[in-house]
């Protein structure tokens, strides 16, 4: 019975207000005053600060405990502040552009001494030897190679090694020995083909290594895959006689369906399944790999058409920032999948602007559907910032952009309020000396939008 009658109690003790809980000793804890009649709450007195824009000495109230004493103390801080003052957006650029452009004025790649070659290690049959020039004269030739080919490059003086990418996605490793390394002569010259066509390397290979020789090379002055293979044919094999019985397809239908088939690449979750889908697209609209007629319809099925918001959206997800991917990025193997994915969208949208640009329909598109202005713009933009991490993605990117500026005054106008003619500016200074393609496409575009350099 004891029992029952405590747990009664306790349970109406436990049922009694907060108030009155709070009304107790833990009353001041809380910052309430207790009263016998009613519990109210002392409110904290109100300070009021001065906020002054004029720079003062900053000074500390030593040991006032008063509140006049706190708020003078708070009211000489507040006032030590600098109000913020915001500078011209373009000059600081230009000076950063200039410091950023005494430093790609120097050698790219700076080498003193070569290892041997070490024991057991045989070397490619893609080699050189070079007697009777210095290390640095030879290392200052395949520099300049690179540059006048437009090969991405990644310089290790420290290990005599280069690390590059060509714009059709060819990787290869360029490395220099010595065959003795007391006299440091002769000097070996070796390239590695790591990943993409066979062809394509061997092409550039000997390029590179004839200019490690000293012999003049020409720059680039159109990407790989805009030039006319040897092997095409000036006429289509739909015009030979021998097919003149045969019923044409429909090309339109061809077309969706090679769109369709693509989108069905893309689902996937398997980058590698992915690059087959973006490889589809992109030949579609070239129009060195299908017919011009086909790929005009193509690009415009893409821009326009009932695939279009699909298409969309499988861009976005591959133009996304490299900190939103998943841990696995890091792995190597994973990153060139990524970059190849990345790549190949960009080339998409360069050959879809290129085409559509001609008739009208890309004006139009942009005027009517938001997705140009607030998405496609600002992110070719980025890449062309990203100059120094991937010229190759900036360059096609730059060449898009180009498009849209030449047929569309409302691109222009966004571009211009997206800073594009200083990020241009800059990544013409550093093109000058690394990316020769990038360089001469930053000029063009920079002279459509009326900074012409």
């Amino acid at each position: 019975m004891d029992r029952k009658i405590n747990n009664n109690q306790d349970d109406n003790q436990d049922n009694k207000p907060i108030a009155a809980v709070v009304g107790g000793e833990s009353a001041p804890v809380f910052g309430i005053m207790s009263s016998s009649n009613d519990t109210t709450e002392e409110l904290p007195p109100m300070r009021a600060v001065s906020m002054m824009s004029q720079p003062a000495t900053l000074q500390f109230s030593m040991g006032s405990s008063t509140e006049s004493g706190k708020s003078a103390g708070i009211t000489s801080i507040l006032a030590a502040i600098k109000p913020l003052t915001l500078t011209s957006k373009s000059r600081s650029i230009s000076s950063e552009a200039i410091a950023v452009k005494r430093e790609w004025n120097e050698s790219n790649w700076k080498v003193t001494r070569l290892d041997e070659v070490p024991l057991n290690f045989p070397l490619e049959r893609t080699r050189r030897e070079i007697q009777n020039v210095s290390v640095a004269d030879i290392a200052s030739r395949i520099s300049n190679s690179l540059r006048l080919l437009s090969i991405e490059a990644e310089y290790d003086g420290e290990k005599g090694k280069v690390k590059c990418r060509t714009s059709d996605m060819v990787s290869f490793r360029i490395r220099l020995f010595a065959g003795n390394e007391s006299t440091q002569e002769p000097v070996i010259v070796e390239i590695q083909r790591r990943s993409g066509s066979p062809s394509c390397f061997m092409r550039v290979c000997k390029n590179i290594l004839d200019g490690a020789e000293g012999i003049e090379i020409q720059a680039e002055t159109v990407p790989a895959r805009k030039k006319m293979p040897p092997w095409m044919m000036k006429t289509p094999v739909s015009s030979m006689k021998c097919l003149g019985n045969v019923q044409k397809r429909d090309p339109l239908k061809e077309i969706n369906l090679g769109i369709s088939k693509s989108l069905d690449l893309l689902r996937s979750k398997d980058k590698d399944v992915n690059v087959l889908g973006l490889e589809n697209l992109c030949y579609l609209t070239d129009p060195l790999k299908t017919r011009p007629d086909m790929a005009i319809i193509s690009c415009k099925a893409i821009i326009v058409g009932e695939h279009s918001t699909e298409i969309r959206d499988e861009i976005g997800v591959m133009l996304q920032k490299d900190a939103f991917l998943p841990e696995e990025f890091e792995v190597s193997a994973v990153k060139d999948i990524f970059d190849k994915c990345r790549h190949l969208t960009i080339v998409l949208l360069s050959n879809v602007l290129a085409l559509t640009s001609k008739d009208g329909s890309l004006a139009d598109a942009v005027q009517n559907q938001k997705w140009f202005t607030e998405f496609l713009i600002p992110s070719l933009l980025d890449e062309v910032k990203s100059f120094e991490t991937s010229s190759n993605n900036a360059h096609e990117a730059a060449c898009g952009l180009t498009y849209l500026a030449t047929c569309s005054g409302i691109a222009r106008r966004v571009m211009e309020e997206n800073a594009a003619v200083e990020d241009l500016q800059s990544a013409n200074q550093y093109a000058v000396h690394n990316h020769e393609l990038l360089a001469s496409e930053t000029k063009r575009f920079l002279k459509v939008l009326g900074y012409p350099i």
